[in-house]
C-alpha cells in the first residue's frame, strides 16, 4: 500500500483518548521527539495563529523550526512546516512508512491523528530541525502531542468545544488543556478568566514553573483585534525563552510577526469584482471574535455561506452570525458530519459547498463572508484560488 494511502486508511480509527500509544510507537522508533526541545500550544480558539507567530519568530531567529498543526485547509502537507516550508513528500513517505512498520513490529496501529503527530515527530528530527512548536489537537492532556516536556506551554482563549471529551465546565476544559504543563516548563496564557487562570496558575505552581499572565497586544498582519492578542502571547512567549533560545533578538521578534501568514483567519480576497473573506471559526468563542471585525470592515449588503459540523454548538454560532447579514446560504462541508444545509430557518440551503460559493459568486452583495467551519475554510481557498490561478 502506498504511504498516502496507509495513512488515509486510518481515518476512520476515531479519538481514543490516552498516550499509551504514542509511547509505545515512539520507542520503537527511536525516540524522535527528543532530537529537539519543543513548545507546546494548547486552547480552544487561536491556537494556529500563536503557534504559527511563534514558529515565524525562531524562523527569522535563526532557527531550524519544526512546526505542527491542524488539521489542514488543502493539502495535507500543510501540517507540517520545516524551515518556514511544507514537508517535502519525499520526507513524509519516508516518515509514513517508518511509522507502518514499527506499528507492525510492536502490534500497535495508531489512530490518524495519533499517526499525523507521529509523522511530526520523526520529520522534525529526520530534517534535523533546532526546536518544534507543537499545536495541541483537542484538550491537551490526553492529546498525541503531550509526550514531550516542553520548554513552554503557551495556553489561548480557552471556550466551550469537544466537550463530550474534554467536561461541560469551563473549569473542567482548563484543566484539560493544562495537562500540557510539565515541570520545567515557562507558563503562559492569554486568558482572562478567574476560574481559568486559577486552573493554569494552580498547574503552574505545582511545578514550581513560571507562571506568566499576558496581557499585552502586538501588531500583526492577521486580521482580527483578537489577533493582536494571539500576536502578543507569541512574542511573550519569545521574550521569555531568549536565555534558552539566546538566538531570538527583538529585530527577529519583528521581523517574524510582521512575515506571519495564517490562510482561513479572516482572510481576505478579491475576485471578480467581490470582497470575500474567508474564515475557520467554528465555535461560540470564534463567532463572537469575528463578530466585531465583520460589523466595521465588511460593507453591507452582505452575504454569508454558512456550513458548520453537527457536534458544535451551532445555535450559539447562527444566534451571533446570521443577524450580522441580509442573507445567508448554508451548506454541508463535510458529510455526513455536516449540520444539513436545510436545518437554518430564513437560509438558502445549498448542500454542494463548490456549488453554494458559485451561487456566492454570482449573487447581487459585493460582500461575502464564509465561515462555521475550518472544512468549509479549506473548501473556499481551493475554489477561490483555483478561480485567481492563471
Amino acid at each position: 500500500m502506498q504511504p498516502l494511502a496507509w495513512l488515509d486508511s486510518l481515518q476512520g480509527s476515531g479519538i481514543r483518548p490516552g498516550l499509551g500509544r504514542m509511547r509505545a510507537l515512539l520507542k520503537a522508533l527511536g525516540g524522535p521527539q527528543r532530537a529537539y526541545p519543543s513548545i507546546i500550544v494548547a486552547g480552544t480558539n487561536g491556537k494556529g495563529s500563536t503557534s504559527a507567530t511563534l514558529a515565524s519568530i525562531l524562523d527569522h531567529s535563526g532557527y531550524r523550526t519544526g512546526f505542527y498543526t491542524s488539521p489542514h485547509l488543502v493539502e495535507i502537507r500543510e501540517r507540517w512546516s520545516i524551515g518556514g516550508a511544507m514537508i517535502v513528500p519525499p520526507l513524509l513517505d519516508e516518515c509514513i512508512e517508518a511509522i507502518h512498520a514499527a506499528g507492525d513490529r510492536i502490534g500497535i496501529t495508531p489512530t490518524y491523528f495519533e499517526a499525523l503527530t507521529l509523522i511530526a515527530f520523526a520529520a522534525f528530527a529526520r530534517a534535523a530541525c533546532d526546536v518544534a512548536v507543537l499545536e495541541v489537537g483537542m484538550g491537551g492532556r490526553l492529546d498525541a502531542t503531550n509526550v514531550v516536556r516542553p520548554l513552554a506551554a503557551l495556553i489561548t482563549p480557552i471556550g466551550f468545544d469537544h466537550m463530550e471529551y474534554l467536561g461541560r465546565t469551563i473549569r473542567k476544559i482548563a484543566a484539560e488543556k493544562a495537562g500540557v504543563i510539565h515541570r520545567g516548563t515557562i507558563v503562559l496564557t492569554s486568558n482572562d478568566d478567574p476560574v481559568i487562570l486559577e486552573v493554569i496558575e494552580r498547574r503552574a505552581a505545582k511545578f514550581g514553573n513560571r507562571f506568566v499572565h499576558v496581557i499585552e497586544e502586538h501588531d500583526t498582519p492577521l486580521a482580527g483585534a483578537f489577533q493582536r492578542r494571539n500576536a502578543g502571547l507569541a512574542v511573550r512567549a519569545a521574550r521569555e525563552l531568549m536565555p534558552l533560545l539566546p538566538g531570538i533578538s527583538e529585530d527577529a521578534i519583528e521581523r517574524g510577526v510582521a512575515r506571519t501568514r495564517w490562510r482561513g483567519r479572516l482572510e481576505h480576497l478579491r475576485v471578480r469584482g467581490k470582497d470575500i473573506w474567508i474564515d475557520g471559526g467554528h465555535n461560540a468563542h470564534a463567532a463572537a471574535a469575528i463578530a466585531p471585525y465583520l460589523d466595521a470592515h465588511v460593507p453591507r449588503p452582505r452575504l454569508l455561506v454558512f456550513g458548520v459540523m453537527s457536534d458544535k454548538d451551532f445555535g450559539a454560532v447562527v444566534a451571533r452570525l446570521f443577524p450580522l447579514f441580509d442573507r445567508v446560504i448554508t451548506t454541508e462541508p463535510y458529510p455526513p458530519r455536516s449540520m444539513r444545509a436545510d436545518a437554518f430557518e430564513g437560509a438558502t440551503p445549498i448542500p454542494d459547498p463548490e456549488e453554494a460559493l458559485r451561487a456566492a459568486l454570482a449573487a447581487p452583495e459585493r460582500s461575502v463572508v464564509v465561515t462555521g467551519s475550518l472544512y468549509l475554510a479549506g473548501a473556499a481557498i481551493a475554489f477561490f484560488d483555483k478561480i485567481a490561478a492563471p
